[in-house]
């Protein structure tokens, strides 16, 4: 059974991916513009968790997972999927690389023997809420960044150097060493207010309202996110790779800023799959 590391880089918009310089992840394989699950990352990620992730609509295995499609003969097709829940639904005609019981796919990973480590940086996997709880309880390890000096958006340094840490300490421990291992990890960088540790405007004015410092800024924050991934994504050759983002941000389109709401601009999401 292979590793998997899932990451998911939130309210990142498809067309600031295409325009930023992040040459490590580019080079990672395909990226697919998709539309997400939820307009806002409880929803998405929650998706996310029973094996729904985003599409593309492209018919393409694992990528495009719509519930049917009718062939030329007007018969019932199914792409196939990359992770799916056993239940509910209907298991008929339904197709996937893995396919997992429990009540999400963390604890349909787990069923099968993996370890599952976690790491968010949103308050949505701050396991101190009771929506945070709900999102995090099924990991066997889940570490949230808000310890003093840390401001949960700017932890990305101290996720991937806990995951990492989390990881090399599965792989020594005789407990664990021989038995796979799920791991993710949220970004909080590319979220509203698009901050990250050092960078110029952190004590900026609030920059909704000015759509070309938004774009420019979740640009920055993703390149700034780039530089810091080589390391963690070497020691990911041998992973089944997922990165996605949960939902886009509406930028001033139709007057409109943020998400939690129906916009083109929050559907619309950058997804990679890259199987080992």
């Amino acid at each position: 059974m292979n590793n998997i590391l899932f990451i998911t880089l939130d309210s990142l918009r498809w067309d600031v991916f295409l325009r930023a310089d992040a040459p490590n992840l580019k080079a990672l394989g395909e990226w697919k513009r998709a539309w997400t699950q939820g307009t806002f990352t409880l929803p998405a990620h929650m998706a996310f968790f029973v094996g729904k992730l985003p599409q593309t609509l492209d018919d393409t295995d694992f990528y495009d997972h719509t519930a049917k499609r009718r062939d030329r003969e007007h018969r019932e097709t199914f792409n196939r999927e990359l992770w799916r829940l056993n239940n509910p639904e209907r298991a008929i005609n339904h197709r996937a690389k893995t396919l997992l019981e429990g009540s999400n796919i963390i604890d349909g990973f787990r069923k099968l023997g993996y370890r599952a480590y976690g790491t968010g940086a949103v308050n949505w996997f701050n396991p101190a809420l009771p929506a945070g709880r709900l999102m995090t309880g099924w990991f066997n390890d889940f570490r949230f960044f808000d310890d003093t000096g840390f401001s949960p958006l700017n932890s990305a340094p101290a996720q991937i150097e806990w995951i990492m840490n989390t990881v090399d300490r599965h792989e020594k421990s005789l407990l664990t060493r021989n038995r796979p291992f799920f791991s993710f990890i949220n970004f909080g960088e590319t979220h509203h207010r698009y901050t990250y540790r050092g960078c110029d405007w952190m004590n900026d004015r609030e920059p909704y309202g000015d759509h070309d410092a938004c774009m420019y800024r979740q640009m920055k924050c993703l390149e700034y996110l780039d530089g810091l991934l080589p390391e963690l994504l070497d020691r990911s050759r041998a992973c089944d790779l997922v990165v996605c983002s949960d939902h886009g941000d509406a930028m001033g389109e139709d007057g409109l800023w943020g998400h939690g709401f129906f916009h083109e601009k929050v559907m619309e999401v950058p997804f990679l799959i890259r199987q080992c």
